[in-house]
């Protein structure tokens, strides 16, 4: 088990915490940079350079082992961690004649984990989503299979006929229905237009206001909500009236162009607006 501690810690007490556990931090006891060992190993050159493919960033990594930590003096591997300053200052390290290190606290031996992957274990959580993320990314198939254009066809039909064996093989060893998709039913129509609101009573169409007038029965109702008269004309809602006993009245019309003209406003009927009358 792999304690990695997220943060940074300036002195050796929370080591001395975590002795008994194999850990990987990150410290801020800079200090240490002037350590005699330490500035000993830092005079050499650099044991592993450090870059990941998203980042732009390269690191020099100094590897110092058995460096004393705090008070207690708890021996401790640091890995220092050296890279150029930018135009802004770093948010982690500390800044030396133009140079930013950070500091990386781990007790893993030396001979299984180089410093390259004590560093990558604490800023990339263990390195393998990186790594998956660079093996994700597709190589052109002239580089593993053909560098002509018939063989890189030819290799694609094999490489399809033995996904298709795949899949007939597997389908003997274990037969299982295949999968199908259903669809969602297709929606109703819309119901054709009945009343102005749901909280009314079905509408009343309106009698005959006089002997010899058309009455509401003689007009037809469209499903667009429209009424279509006698004379094939068109009446669209002109307003709506409150009754007394909180009732509503709709009142049909039609433009004065289509009335004036029409044989029907001559002839002994003449012409009446539907009206329907909607109860609660």
């Amino acid at each position: 088990m792999l304690l990695r501690l997220d943060g940074q810690y300036d002195n050796g007490a929370v080591l001395s915490d975590v002795a008994g556990f194999t850990f990987v931090t990150r410290g801020k006891d800079y200090h240490l940079l002037d350590h005699p060992l330490i500035q000993a190993r830092l005079h050499l050159p650099p044991d592993q350079f450090q870059q990941r493919p998203e980042s732009q960033m390269a690191r020099s990594l100094y590897d110092c082992p058995q460096i004393p930590m705090g008070s207690d003096e708890v021996s401790c591997r640091v890995v220092v961690a050296m890279h150029p300053a930018g135009k802004k200052k770093s948010p982690v390290g500390v800044t030396r004649a133009g140079m930013v290190y950070e500091l990386f606290f781990t007790n893993l031996p030396q001979h299984a984990f180089t410093a390259c992957d004590v560093v990558e274990l604490y800023l990339h959580r263990g390195a393998f989503e990186p790594a998956l993320s660079d093996e994700d990314r597709e190589i052109d198939p002239d580089r593993w299979c053909s560098h002509s254009a018939w063989g890189q066809e030819c290799w694609q039909a094999v490489a399809q006929w033995v996904w298709n064996l795949r899949l007939e093989l597997g389908h003997q060893l274990k037969p299982e229905p295949l999968r199908t998709t259903e669809f969602a039913p297709a929606l109703l129509p819309p119901p054709p237009h009945t009343a102005p609101a749901s909280d009314y009573a079905p509408p009343e169409v309106g009698s005959a206001w006089k002997a010899g007038r058309f009455a509401g029965h003689d007009f037809t109702l469209q499903s667009d909500g429209t009424l279509q008269c006698p004379a094939n004309q068109e009446l669209r809602v002109q307003e709506q009236r409150r009754g007394a006993d909180d009732s509503l009245r709709i009142v049909y019309a039609a433009g004065i162009r289509s009335c004036r003209p029409c044989p029907c406003a001559s002839s002994a009927n003449g012409i009446a607006a539907k009206r329907i009358n909607c109860a609660r």
